[in-house]
């Protein structure tokens, strides 16, 4: 079968599991231990809004202490990945069908690899080539890393994310962008930076890739 894109990489937190919750609840533990700025639900929503360097900003989180604070975080969403819902329903289901349209998937997120393994185990799936874990703005040097790989043209590959980031990062990389309008950043906000598809339900992608 001849496809639009024959790799499709998924970011997690957000687009595959509803991690949301749980990494808010880990956001104020964290707060209080190493004094950052304490988060209410309704400043959530405006920082919904914001990108993530704005976000760090607001929260007055110096980027040397990101990755100490990232790796604290993800040790704690360990305890709890098994028990996070998907984001959507019939997600992995959509993806194996991408998958029989022969489609290569994977996954580049800013999570640890254990929590992704973890939460794919709890929901009995494999359906995944790859999972690539990068820092906090370190996704675009590994989509080009894949590519190089792959060997696959560029213009044969999509990336889905939820945040402003996963649109600066898959442009930065030469990728095509779907944004999905279910995670993180609002609908709003991904409009404002143009990903090339804007979508709000998994089956959508099996149109855009054929």
């Amino acid at each position: 079968m001849s496809v639009k894109y024959k790799y499709v990489i998924f970011d997690f937190d957000g687009t595959l599991a509803d991690t949301e919750e749980a990494n808010f609840v880990i956001y104020q533990k964290l707060a209080e231990k190493y004094n950052l700025r304490n988060i209410t639900m309704d400043e959530l929503g405006r920082l919904k809004k914001m990108h993530a360097k704005e976000v760090m900003a607001y929260i007055e989180l110096k980027k040397r202490y990101l990755p100490f604070l990232l790796k604290k975080g993800k040790t704690l969403l360990t305890q709890d990945i098994k028990n996070i819902s998907l984001c959507k329903p019939d997600i992995f289901h959509i993806i194996c069908t991408l998958r029989e349209m022969g489609i290569k998937t994977g996954i580049i997120t800013t999570n640890s690899k254990i929590n992704v393994k973890l939460f794919l185990e709890a929901h009995n799936v494999d359906v995944f080539d790859i999972i690539v874990s990068a820092g906090m703005f370190g996704k675009e040097s590994k989509m080009k890393k894949i590519v190089k790989k792959a060997k696959i043209t560029l213009n044969k590959f999509l990336y889905v994310g939820d945040e402003i980031r996963d649109i600066t990062a898959a442009r930065n990389a030469g990728m095509d962008i779907a944004s999905v309008g279910w995670g993180y950043n609002t609908v709003e906000s991904l409009k404002k930076h143009e990903p090339d598809y804007l979508i709000f339900e998994p089956s959508e992608l099996i149109d855009i890739c054929k």
